[in-house]
């Protein structure tokens, strides 16, 4: 901006006394010797201008890029700043958290459904259940594909019979059980006591209920329509024996060694009371 004047004082005044030309010439020749008659120092001066505008469109032009060029280096250094590749775990678990405040029902719904509803639903759809003592000899009553499979060891057997089931028009089925045997073997003997295994609805019957459940469920596994284990099996609380008494008819009673011995005794009196 300082140039200008300085440009301007060292060119002398234009000598104005000086009575313009009367000659008349077409406007192209005017044009061409205005611009053969023009000094060296107009000249300097237009380059001068020309320059100066130049310079001053160059500022304007730095001071309207420069906002949008700091704008930019701030953008390109936040997303630089941003870690790249990676799981930033705490804002995941801030939005979860964000989440959960803002739809308390909608979780509390899902939560319901994951925790009741579904392990609800895989329970009652299984075809291995828990079934009382009572409900089994219900079942064992009214359907005729119905039957009682004992899987207590001989020796629990001798002291502690089987149900009775003849008023029933069946018998119990005894295929000992064991942990640490062949399941395999198992397996054949309860099949090859059933004639049609596809179609038969098994209640199991163990000492207590912790056996049958894995018998029950192995039953399943192979082919048998349904299988239930029954609670409390034949001496546990709300077992087979402990509900005979007041639930079940006489004659399907278990019956122990101590019954069968005073019922032989009993007999045995009452016939030689009778020879005698």
């Amino acid at each position: 901006m300082t140039s200008l004047p300085i440009i301007l004082a060292s060119s002398p005044p234009r000598n104005l006394s000086k009575p313009p030309s009367t000659s008349q010439t077409p406007d192209s020749d005017q044009t061409r010797i205005t611009s053969l008659n023009i000094s060296p120092k107009f000249r300097n001066l237009s380059s001068s201008l020309q320059l100066l505008t130049k310079t001053h469109l160059s500022v304007t032009a730095s001071h309207i890029i420069s906002p949008s060029s700091v704008l930019a280096s701030e953008s390109f250094t936040s997303i630089s700043d941003s870690p790249t590749g990676k799981i930033d775990l705490e804002s995941i678990l801030i939005s979860i958290d964000n989440f959960f405040n803002k739809y308390p029902f909608f979780v509390a719904g899902c939560t319901f459904l994951y925790l009741v509803v579904y392990p609800a639903t895989i329970f009652y759809l299984r075809k291995y259940k828990p079934i009382s003592a009572v409900n089994a000899f219900r079942k064992l009553k009214s359907q005729p594909d119905s039957q009682l499979l004992d899987i207590r060891d001989e020796k629990t057997l001798a002291s502690l019979a089987s149900p009775n089931l003849k008023f029933l028009g069946k018998s119990s089925v005894q295929v000992p059980f064991s942990e640490d045997g062949d399941v395999s073997v198992f397996l054949k003997k309860v099949k090859g006591s059933f004639s049609d295994p596809e179609n038969t609805v098994v209640c199991v019957l163990d000492n207590f209920d912790g056996n049958s459940m894995k018998v029950a469920e192995l039953l399943i596994e192979n082919g048998f329509k349904e299988a239930y284990y029954i609670k409390g099996g034949a001496r546990g609380k709300n077992g087979w024996l402990a509900i005979q008494e007041e639930l079940l008819p006489p004659p399907v009673h278990m019956t122990t060694s101590k019954n069968v011995k005073s019922s032989n005794t009993t007999n045995e009196a009452s016939i030689v009371g009778t020879e005698n």
